[in-house]
């Protein structure tokens, strides 16, 4: 079971990184490996965490099996180019994803800066 201290970490980590975002990262949630979610912001109402947690969590997981089978190591980051324009940027920080969703035609040199300064290990 995780800390409240530490959830309230992750909580806070991500509110910084969408309220810094200049309006560009429409939705941001923080999910365990296993596909639990733990903290996120967005604009949506019909944001669903637990849906996005456990796709997150598959998707990260057949990354992973790809990786693994082409011989390769580990990854840091995934980006997903939408039809609409809009991104999925999916980070590893410490045991947990972070994932976004940005508005269509992102600034995604901002978005990696910020993301990155939050996100350094």
């Amino acid at each position: 079971m995780m800390a409240k201290a530490e959830e309230r970490l992750l909580a806070g980590l991500i509110k910084a990184i969408k309220m810094n975002s200049r309006g560009w990262i429409e939705a941001i949630e923080v999910v365990s490996e296993d596909g639990m979610p733990i903290a996120h912001e967005s604009d949506n109402e019909l944001f669903n965490p637990e849906y996005i947690a456990a796709a997150t969590a598959a998707i990260c997981g057949a990354i992973t099996a790809v990786i693994e089978l082409m011989n390769a190591q580990g990854y840091k980051r995934v980006n997903i180019q939408l039809e609409d324009k809009r991104q999925i940027l999916v980070r590893q920080y410490k045991g947990y994803y972070i994932v976004s969703l940005t508005k269509p035609n992102p600034n995604l040199g901002f978005i990696d800066l910020l993301i990155e300064a939050y996100l350094s290990e």
